[in-house]
């Protein structure tokens, strides 16, 4: 077969590294031969590249062939003695070198598009991409360290043990301050199971070996974020939040969590065109609320006065932009960090006695334990699903009226704390909406509350 060079029989053949300098490119290519090496090569090409060619007629096709060993230094010249003693020892057993290269190629090319790894990543990309950016990040941070794990694995190799075994070692190594066990595990089972099912749709595996492994695993524990919940504690809380000085977006979002009881990450979110500041109401979609069972995807938080007030005067300072807590420092999303809040609270003196998220709990236990409020409209204020008896969830519009009523004596009732005024007059009339008896109870679970309340309504 002709190869398109001229092996040089004038040229001394290679022996060794330093032999290999002593040949230069000349104005067309060339072959020098390997010494005590037969059919290897080393090519000298006009540009000066030098690589390794190995020339052997095929036992299986009967023709002369060529193979590329690679590229001088890449490849030195005792790895160049290697591979060719490979093949030689390929070829005593009949077998073609290059057909052998390209079964191993294509071999590898067949394990990985039927590996884990293949298929974890198709299935993060055929996610909804639109879906929030740390939901997402998250999401491949999962993908990623389960692919550590048995990314290169035959995706119809792996089994359940098998998948044990290694969420049992994310477990134990995701262990939260206190020694307890956190739930990335169970979000690793819960994403690997996502793309099990992805996988045996296409054909690819019979089953979902991730599918039972979650009950194996440890509960998790993450325990409870920081929160006062005593009145007096709150009264200094509210009145030290007064003394902080400089950016007024830090500040005013830790008045309004202490109004709103949001969470952190929705308020830092909002957006003037979710506001309707006339009306008194924000519209928005929670995030904890995409994809979760227990939390409303769309929520309607009714303004009371103190609130409009505020966002009246974030508008002179933001209303020219998309976000309410807009900040010009901010590179990535323009908005305050989430550690902004936490930071000042912990320069206040409140490290591990309260954070940002607490005012949740802090509004749930005092609107409920003092001022008497019903569970139905904490919850409702809170973002979680509420249902009636006959499992029927409220909308974001249910009890509008009873919320807006119930958030402005929350505002009015910390107005009156932090100025330390009796705070007596803001329990909920207990006549009207208390938590029901044992007797009102019974007749809700009879008829259904929307129906007992009508009634009562009818009544008054």
């Amino acid at each position: 077969m002709y190869i398109g060079v001229l092996v040089m029989e004038s040229r001394k053949p290679i022996s060794s590294d330093r032999s290999i300098s002593s040949h230069k490119a000349s104005d067309k290519e060339y072959l020098v031969s390997v010494k005590n090496y037969p059919m290897l090569y080393l090519m000298v090409r006009p540009n000066g590249t030098k690589s390794w060619l190995y020339r052997y007629l095929s036992p299986t096709h009967s023709k002369n062939k060529r193979i590329s060993l690679g590229v001088y230094p890449n490849v030195t010249f005792s790895r160049a003695c290697e591979i060719w003693r490979d093949y030689e020892e390929l070829l005593s057993h009949n077998i073609d070198p290059k057909d052998h290269r390209e079964e191993i190629k294509n071999s590898i090319i067949r394990k990985t598009k039927n590996s884990f790894n293949h298929f974890a990543w198709e299935y993060f990309d055929s996610l909804d991409q639109t879906q929030k950016g740390n939901t997402l990040i998250r999401k491949k941070g999962r993908l990623e360290l389960i692919c550590s794990y048995i990314g290169n694995d035959p995706i119809s190799a792996i089994d359940s043990p098998r998948m044990l075994e290694v969420l049992l070692d994310i477990q134990a190594n995701s262990l939260n301050k206190a020694g307890k066990p956190t739930d990335k595990a169970e979000r690793c089972a819960g994403i690997a199971s996502d793309v099990f099912v992805y996988a045996g749709a296409r054909g690819f595996c019979s089953s979902n070996p991730a599918a039972l492994i979650k009950s194996q695993l440890a509960k998790s524990s993450y325990g409870h974020r920081p929160a006062i919940t005593k009145p007096k504690d709150l009264a200094k809380l509210l009145r030290d939040i007064e003394t902080i000085e400089g950016d007024p977006n830090t500040i005013n979002s830790l008045r309004l969590l202490a109004l709103l009881f949001v969470r952190n990450g929705d308020l830092r979110r909002m957006r003037w065109a979710d506001l309707d500041l006339e009306a008194g109401r924000w519209r928005l979609k929670p995030l904890k609320g995409q994809g979760k069972v227990n939390m409303v995807k769309d929520m309607v938080v009714p303004l009371p006065r103190q609130a409009v007030a505020i966002l009246r005067a974030q508008q002179q300072i933001n209303g020219h932009t998309k976000f309410v807590f807009y900040s010009e420092t901010a590179k990535k999303h323009q908005i305050i960090s989430d550690a902004t809040a936490n930071k000042r609270l912990k320069d206040l003196g409140y490290k591990n006695i309260h954070c940002a998220h607490g005012f949740r709990a802090t509004a749930k236990t005092i609107l409920q334990e003092q001022l008497k409020y019903p569970l139905v409209l904490v919850e409702m204020a809170l973002g979680h699903t509420t249902k009636d008896p006959n499992g029927t969830a409220y909308g974001r519009f249910e009890y509008i009226d009873d919320r807006s009523d119930m958030m402005q004596k929350w505002a009015d009732y910390l107005d009156a704390l932090r100025d330390g005024k009796d705070t007596a007059k803001f329990k909920a009339d207990t006549k009207d909406t208390a938590e029901p008896n044992a007797q009102l109870q019974a007749l809700i679970a009879q008829l259904g509350e929307d129906q007992v309340l009508a009634m009562l309504k009818s009544k008054a």
